[in-house]
């Protein structure tokens, strides 16, 4: 799990680091073919923790470092429940069960818990219990906060709810729960997991989704967890005219929920769902719908091998499918050509656009967009590229002024953005702006380098050259020898040495450089 996690204190982030970098260290200063033979025969990776080698690698003061490795300490211990202090068990421990410990004994997941389930506890309440001051619990609270007001979304506190639109709101507490465990552990106690699976399966097949990997199967059933609790708090997707704008066919899903054996051992659920009106129906149906198909992950409708890949798109959101399909005939800059890539990435990134297309629409922001800068850290942030900005939005604007397409025109800016933002993305990957310039300087054509040669040239942000001039601006220099080199060598140059019969680690080393020359040169300082 990520160290910035919105469930951590700065205190709690320290450790979960910590925990990581003592195993990282480790990882590192042992040769691939040796981790390899340990996992392979299931022997631990820590047998011993060097906390001074560790200080000094990470540039921090040792007496500050070992008390934080006490604490980690005491969780494990506590995670085992044991007293002992065997390092290799306790270092044995799954990141993500160390990270899920630590989310489940913070204020912050038992606030979470409350804005799922709804209910009438008021903030004063929960300080009481949690025997802390208002300006702590908010301190603790603000990424969650600054998360729910990305999604245009409020906290209230008297009582304490989520405020704003439902299908928004489930999204977020979709996020929130999966950032808990990653999958790792089911956190709905009230609901079997096994039922949960079932019912996401059926829902799937109703509503002609394919069936998504291991992975996203658990997403689909946290959000489907996430839907049953907001119903059985009273809370449903209210009928809305752009949801309309998706035209699926919806089948009835509550009388067959309540018909099926996984809503069984749930009577509170049962109860609920045959309170809600035939409208109400259709809107929970429908809001389910566009969170499974369109949402920042969203699952593809089945295809038959006589059909266009976008076929159930082309019949079920036809405007919004008319608008990108001109919106990329039009934009003067032929991505599929420019980019080299192939149909089936040009498929992808089509039905990415009429993802963020329908979410951007309907939920009146670039979901997609806020889901990544929120959560996803690693995702870089680019410099403008103000040429193609200008593409976007002059096509934009063209299109916004056929009427077929005015439904959209209330939410340009978002529309600009999210477009601008998803395919500065795509050139990034596929056709960078930013290269980085590696002089080779080796034996010329000589046949033993073919390994290095053929490893650069497969890296579509390497430029790489084995002359003399391509020494002057060289970001990186690989060489095999400590021979002398010309005065207009670039003095910002990085050096690497490169061995014949390179192992493993070796090429890692070379590659960890470049990436980050790389996302230096392509990202804002």
């Amino acid at each position: 799990m990520d160290t910035n996690s919105v469930y951590l204190t700065s205190a709690e982030k320290d450790k979960y680091a910590l925990f990581l970098d003592i195993i990282n260290v480790k990882w590192d200063e042992l040769p691939i073919r040796k981790r390899m033979s340990m996992a392979k025969k299931g022997e631990a990776l820590i047998d011993d923790v060097n906390l001074k080698q560790v200080a000094t690698l990470l540039d921090r003061n040792y007496s500050s470092l070992y008390n934080t490795y006490v604490s980690i300490v005491g969780d494990l211990q506590a995670i085992l429940g044991t007293e002992e202090d065997d390092v290799k068990r306790l270092f044995a421990i799954p990141s993500d069960v160390y990270h899920l410990y630590l989310v489940q004994h913070s204020d912050i997941y038992d606030f979470v818990q409350i804005l799922l389930r709804g209910g009438d506890i008021s903030f004063k309440t929960f300080l009481a219990e949690h025997d802390s001051s208002k300006a702590t619990v908010l301190r603790h609270l603000k990424q969650v906060r600054d998360l729910t007001r990305a999604f245009n979304l409020r906290v209230s506190y008297e009582p304490i709810r989520l405020e704003g639109d439902e299908k928004t709101i489930r999204l977020v507490l979709s996020a929130l729960y999966w950032l808990a465990s990653g999958g790792h552990q089911w956190l709905f106690e009230e609901i079997n997991h096994e039922c949960v699976l079932s019912a996401f399966d059926y829902v799937c097949d109703e509503f002609q989704l394919q069936k998504p990997n291991l992975l996203t199967h658990e997403i689909g059933a946290t959000i489907l967890a996430v839907t049953y609790y907001r119903v059985m708090a009273g809370a449903v997707v209210q009928p809305d005219e752009k949801l309309a704008t998706i035209r699926y066919p919806y089948p009835n899903l509550i009388s067959d929920l309540l018909a099926a054996d996984f809503t069984k051992e749930s009577t509170g659920l049962r109860t609920c769902l045959a309170e809600l009106t035939l409208t109400e129906g259709r809107s929970e149906a429908a809001g389910l719908f566009f969170l499974l198909r369109y949402c920042p992950v969203p699952l593809r409708s089945i295809t038959s091998t006589k059909v266009t890949a976008d076929w159930a798109d082309e019949r079920y959101i036809p405007e919004i499918h008319r608008f990108v399909t001109a919106f990329l005939e039009r934009i003067p800059f032929d991505i599929m050509h420019e980019l080299e890539i192939s149909q089936h990435t040009y498929d992808i990134f089509k039905n990415a656009l009429l993802t963020t297309t329908v979410t951007t629409y309907i939920l009146g922001m670039d979901a997609t967009s806020v889901v990544f800068n929120e959560l996803v850290i690693r995702m870089p942030q680019l410099k403008p590229n103000e040429l193609l900005h200008k593409k976007i939005s002059d096509t934009v604007d063209y299109l916004l002024f056929e009427p077929a397409f005015s439904f959209l025109a209330s939410g340009r800016e978002n529309l600009i953005k999210a477009y601008y933002n998803l395919i500065q993305q795509v050139i990034q990957q596929y056709h960078p702006v930013s290269q980085v310039k590696v002089a080779l300087v080796i034996e010329q054509d000589y046949i033993g380098y073919m390994d290095i040669l053929t490893a650069l040239d497969n890296i579509k942000y390497v430029a790489v050259s084995t002359t003399d001039e391509a020494l002057r601006d060289a970001d990186l220099i690989v060489r095999t020898s400590s021979i002398a080199l010309p005065e207009n060598v670039n003095p910002e140059a990085l050096y690497f040495t490169w061995r014949l019969n390179a192992s493993s680690d070796h090429y890692a080393r070379l590659y960890g450089i470049i990436h980050e020359l790389w996302m230096q040169k392509g990202t804002q300082a």
